[in-house]
């Protein structure tokens, strides 16, 4: 089974783009990048090969193939 998915994400610096990623679990968390307790997902990042923590609400669009 493929997990990958590519989301539209705005990040803290307020650029969009496209994230290639392959999701682990959805929290409700603060952190040092959202500081209010919020949704969140946690994911694999393909392009850094790093796990990242993106927030749900500044997800703009999925797309799943």
């Amino acid at each position: 089974m493929n997990n990958k998915i590519k989301i539209l994400y705005t990040n803290w610096k307020g650029e969009t783009k496209i994230r290639k990623i392959i999701p682990k679990e959805v929290v409700f968390i603060s952190n040092e990048w959202h500081k209010e307790k919020q949704w969140c997902l946690i994911a694999l990042d393909l392009d850094k090969q790093a796990e990242r923590t993106f927030a749900c609400k500044d997800i703009k669009s999925w797309f799943l193939k």
